[in-house]
């Protein structure tokens, strides 16, 4: 088996912000099959190919999207040689929504201005060779799309790959782990959280329709965000109105990419909330480290006296303190660092100090004061409150 290592991204010292969109009506106006290749095939009416199309597939319990690839394949035969090069060819002449040509660089300076690295990826269920065509498509870090094998010849001979909205979400937890490659077996292993290379919450999903509806839910539900685009000339927000009313996304925008637009301010803020988030995690996971660092070189034993000195310091109620003190005294040594805790904690906290005089409270530290070789202030005050207590 060849070994993926080598193509893997792994995780960078900078937060990496993933925008994946589809492409069809979410960054161009009209399906790419649409824009010349299905009229050049025979078709006046571009409806009248999906009709055949989509018949073909009920009629063969048949995926929709293999139907389409069949389609395209069929109907070039005694028109064009169907290779890679005339689909690319084809691919030059789609359109784009306002602002999508400038949109990228935009947003990647944004983000590297605070502190954030952008990636963009297309998951598609149209074709890649018609997107690696186009004049945004070196700005994608992956293109996830249908696709041919081609034979020596670069002749279109049998689908590679396929991409429908139900396996749309594979690709996610790909870019999640960094495991691009579409036969990586890495994508099945487990991660530990600090080196997922680009975790959900890190996710911006963009998309038109009910086809992306699993991939907008897979990640806003572990806390990404997901935004429905709509045509802006129609202004039809039809779809985008059900998809909010059945929570799938956070956010909604016209299909217009221009800066100071509405779709621009939103991912903008988003990149600015995911900056701040990130510089807290990283925080919490250099203290998780330090933390299961210190755990690795103490006892089972000193892990749970600090925990229970850390229950005593945090006792709210007097339940809690003599529930809290009858685990204590099980505890045969304390070290002085570990007693003096103990000494301060019986004065400063008032559910401790409290009942001092109570019959447990007391003589677990009546033995603590018997057992230290020197006595800090706050030990003196608790002996002097022991003392008082019993005339």
């Amino acid at each position: 088996m060849k070994d993926y290592k080598d193509t893997r991204k792994l995780k960078e010292e900078q937060p990496v912000v993933a925008i994946c969109y589809d492409f069809d009506k979410t960054l161009s106006p009209e399906n790419m099959q649409e824009q010349g290749y299905i009229q050049a095939v025979g078709y006046e009416n571009a409806a009248e190919f999906w009709k055949e199309s989509n018949a073909l597939a009920e009629e063969n319990d048949m995926d929709q999207n293999l139907a389409y690839m069949y389609m395209m394949q069929l109907m070039a035969r005694g028109i064009m040689v169907f290779t890679k090069a005339t689909l690319r060819k084809k691919g030059e002449d789609i359109s784009f929504f306002p602002g999508v040509l400038e949109w990228f660089g935009r947003i990647n300076r944004y983000g590297m201005e605070r502190g954030v690295k952008v990636e963009h990826y297309v998951i598609s269920s149209g074709l890649k060779e018609m997107i690696e065509g186009t004049k945004i498509a070196e700005e994608f870090e992956k293109i996830y799309a249908s696709s041919f094998y081609y034979d020596n010849k670069g002749v279109a001979v049998w689908p590679a790959q396929v991409v429908n909205y139900t396996n749309k979400t594979q690709f996610l937890f790909r870019i999640e782990k960094g495991t691009l490659n579409i036969n990586d077996p890495g994508v099945n292993e487990s991660y530990d959280p600090d080196e997922v290379r680009v975790p959900f919450r890190n996710m911006i999903y963009i998309g038109d329709s009910d086809t992306d509806i699993p991939c907008m839910k897979l990640v806003r539900s572990y806390g990404g965000h997901s935004i429905a685009v709509y045509n802006p000339t129609t202004k039809d927000k039809t779809q985008a109105y059900k998809m909010m009313r059945e929570g799938r996304i956070g956010y909604y925008a016209p299909a217009d990419y221009s800066e100071g637009g509405e779709l621009d301010v939103i991912v903008r803020s988003i990149i600015d909330r995911t900056a701040a988030n990130e510089k807290l995690e990283k925080i919490f996971v250099e203290k998780r480290k330090e933390q299961r660092d210190m755990d690795e070189n103490r006892s089972e034993e000193d892990r749970e006296k600090s925990e229970l000195i850390l229950s005593l310091d945090n006792s709210r109620n007097y339940a809690t303190t003599h529930l809290v003190i009858a685990k204590l005294k099980k505890v045969v040594k304390w070290t002085k660092a570990e007693s003096d805790e103990l000494f301060r904690i019986g004065m400063e906290n008032s559910q401790v100090n409290g009942v001092l005089s109570d019959y447990d409270v007391k003589s677990f530290y009546q033995n603590l004061i018997q057992s230290a070789k020197s006595l800090t202030d706050h030990a003196k005050q608790i002996k002097e409150i022991l003392e008082r207590s019993g005339k």
